[in-house]
């Protein structure tokens, strides 16, 4: 982590505290069945909209087929999961480098349980 870039942007967020304020976008096209496809792209930051992506991100999710899918990218449970992850990861790198402290490794697994009743039981089959 670049701790002087990292201590600007702290100092310039206390000095405006509105260049805190972010907002993503994801745009998805159903593709059939549990197969979906969202596209990272654009996005908020620092008080405008960021330019800076020379590309898009894809990423596809389906179901195992277990879940009626046919396994063609990571279910949505699994991308939760992979964000929440990622986020305490990035959370903890940097703060560490905020505070000088050095990481040499950092790995973390998370769960998530699902009931699927909550899901199933409200569809009406005809």
């Amino acid at each position: 982590v670049n701790t002087d870039e990292l201590t600007n942007t702290v100092k310039a967020i206390k000095e405006n505290p509105s260049l805190a304020a972010c907002k993503f976008r994801a745009k998805n096209r159903w593709v059939d069945g549990g197969h979906n496809c969202a596209v990272i792209k654009e996005f908020y930051a620092a008080g405008a909209e960021d330019t800076t992506r020379k590309g898009s991100f894809e990423m596809k999710a389906d179901e195992p087929p277990v879940l009626l899918g046919k396994d063609r990218g990571a279910n949505p449970v699994e991308y939760l999961l992979s964000a929440l992850s990622s986020c305490m990861t990035t959370s903890i790198v940097y703060h560490a480098a905020a505070n000088g402290s050095k990481i040499e490794e950092l790995e973390s697994e998370f769960e998530g349980d699902l009931d699927l009743q909550g899901f199933l039981i409200t569809m009406t089959m005809q």
